[in-house]
């Protein structure tokens, strides 16, 4: 248990171990930001969990917008994670399944920390398509990794959840990733297009619907992490605003900090003035009534834009 804070729980923690992607997929601002490989030494990683002075933290990730398995000591990272200071409730890994080191994969897994697997994949549930939205992805690399991490799963992390998520809004489409996922034991979660400040091609069609004020994520006790320890606000782009380090500041410090502060001052009286976040849709915190009726949204066809 974390001594500094026994009573404050960050909701989702995302920390890109790697940052930067080989991908250049649509929709993305990594698309357009094109940023050089860089991963974060292991030590220095433990230096910054040292430092999130709370006493749970609901939901980890390893990653934010960049390529975990790139990282070139995974189960190191995984250990680290394992003797974090803080109660954990769940660690997620999410890839693009295009690099393939899976000795390295098998060695994670037997740490034992990790406890979901997700890999996106978008389209139709056809090859052409596939690789259309991920270039320069493959399909055949996808239906690769899909098996074997799923084998490895059996023999090492046999209580690891395996999901996909997917934007395909046909009915088609869907179908036709299910009789690919589902025979491989991974589950997907369908979705629509997050409209992403600053992304490539735009492939929505409705316009951007943009609200006034601060956004969920600087509202609430999150924590969004790059491989350098630079403290970002959000999930929706890689670097909307530097908020403090975590390499130097405990997490308490960066959220009642300057940075934090001068964002939410920014939001309140011009959000759509910022070159960001004035392109982001990400609606202020929900009500409950809100919550409920975005997870029914989510369950009907075409789903709920959504980037978690």
């Amino acid at each position: 248990m974390n001594p500094w804070s026994t009573a404050l729980q960050i909701r989702k923690f995302g920390f890109d171990i790697v940052h930067g992607c080989q991908l250049r997929c649509v929709g993305c601002p990594n698309s357009v930001i094109k940023p050089r490989i860089q991963r974060v030494p292991v030590d220095v990683f433990a230096a910054c969990l040292a430092n999130v002075d709370v006493a749970r933290v609901r939901l980890m990730r390893l990653f934010n917008f960049g390529e975990p398995l790139l990282h070139d000591d995974l189960p190191g990272i995984m250990e680290a994670v394992r003797k974090a200071p803080f109660e954990l409730g769940l660690l997620e890994l999410s890839t693009n399944a295009q690099h393939h080191d899976f000795v390295a994969l098998e060695e994670a897994l037997k740490v034992g920390a990790l406890g979901r697997l997700a890999v996106s994949c978008d389209g139709d549930g056809t090859p052409g398509e596939y690789e259309r939205l991920r270039p320069p992805g493959k399909w055949d690399r996808l239906l690769t990794f899909l098996e074997t991490a799923s084998r490895l799963r059996d023999r090492h992390a046999p209580g690891l959840r395996l999901i996909t998520r997917t934007i395909c809004t046909s009915p088609e489409g869907r179908q036709r990733w299910l009789d690919v996922l589902t025979p491989l034991g991974w589950e997907p979660e369908f979705r629509g297009w997050l409209k992403m400040p600053q992304s490539s091609q735009e492939p929505w069609e409705a316009a951007r619907n943009i609200p006034a004020g601060p956004c969920e994520y600087v509202q609430r006790h999150t924590l969004y992490v790059d491989a350098d320890g630079t403290v970002v606000p959000c999930c929706v782009h890689p670097r909307a605003a530097v908020l403090g380090n975590l390499t130097t500041q405990r997490y308490t410090q960066i959220h009642d900090g300057p940075g934090r502060r001068e964002l939410l001052a920014r939001l309140r009286t011009d959000r759509a003035g910022h070159p960001v976040c004035g392109q982001c849709e990400e609606p202020p915190k929900k009500t409950a009534w809100q919550k409920l009726v975005h997870s029914v949204q989510k369950r009907l066809p075409g789903g709920a834009p959504e980037h978690e």
